[in-house]
């Protein structure tokens, strides 16, 4: 009788637990959806205007905001070349304003400054314009986009063509060379935690083991200060709040195509 009960108080609690993990794993599959959905809207919104993201109907009945995004055409913004894949800019800018694609080059265009506060990268100027505030807001977790998709899409755009690294290289998934100035070259991988400085000398060592004179790290948590003393100046961080910073600087437009380029599934960047 007794081991009869024992049995069935040991099923209920095991259904418990399925039931438990199935609701937990449909609960973060929901959350993903609500978070690709978001970003499709916002993207959209961006993308249409600001008169189409007012609601105003469209052929469908529905808000304009509402309204499935047309996505911009990637496969025509992003080039193969010898060195690796890159952004072509002239595409990337090529239905913008002349006023905004002349401001968005030289933001683009701006040479990065290694030496950043607390591994945080920072630009070796600013544009004397400011672009418009960005409703694209990434520091608030909430649109799905990838942080290293996105750290590397940024530096597509800014001139880098990307490649990958070959499987011994690792940590280090791709190698990024500026397509006009080889001295400006990275590799890169993307860490999960919070950067410290014995991780950050050790893969950087790597980096220039295999011919590459700076490091690119995409960091969830960021790093610790001391990844930005001189001894790491040739490593550069970018967390969520540095590529947020990055992206506001620019138009909401532009920065929204490099958003999508980001998002898109565009398999291995170039060949090793």
């Amino acid at each position: 009788m007794w081991g009869y009960l024992i049995l069935a108080v040991l099923a209920a609690a095991l259904a418990y637990v399925v039931w438990r993990r199935n609701a937990e794993r449909q609960r973060i599959e929901r959350e993903r959806a609500e978070r690709r959905a978001r970003t499709d809207e916002l993207l959209a919104r961006v993308l249409l205007g600001e008169d189409s993201s007012r609601g105003r109907p469209t052929a469908s009945g529905r808000p304009s905001s509402m309204a499935r995004p047309v996505p911009p055409p990637i496969d025509r913004m992003v080039k193969p070349t010898a060195g690796g894949e890159r952004i072509d800019v002239n595409m990337l800018l090529s239905d913008e304003p002349t006023t905004i694609a002349a401001r968005a080059r030289r933001q683009l265009e701006q040479p990065t400054n290694i030496v950043g506060d607390g591994g945080s990268p920072t630009t070796a100027a600013h544009a004397t314009t400011a672009a418009p505030a960005s409703p694209l807001s990434l520091h608030d977790g909430q649109l799905d986009v990838p942080l290293d998709g996105l750290v590397v899409a940024w530096f597509e755009a800014r001139g880098y063509a990307v490649r990958r690294a070959r499987a011994e290289a690792q940590p280090i998934t791709l190698l990024l060379h500026h397509a006009e100035e080889p001295a400006r070259n990275y590799a890169f991988f993307y860490f999960r935690g919070r950067l410290t400085p014995a991780r950050a000398a050790a893969v950087l060592d790597k980096a220039r083991a295999i011919g590459m004179t700076k490091l690119l790290v995409a960091a969830e948590h960021g790093a610790d200060p001391a990844v930005g003393s001189g001894r790491l100046a040739d490593v550069q961080v970018m967390d969520w709040p540095a590529i947020d910073r990055a992206m506001k600087r620019i138009d909401a437009r532009v920065a929204a195509k490099i958003l999508a380029i980001a998002r898109s599934n565009r398999g291995s960047p170039g060949p090793q």
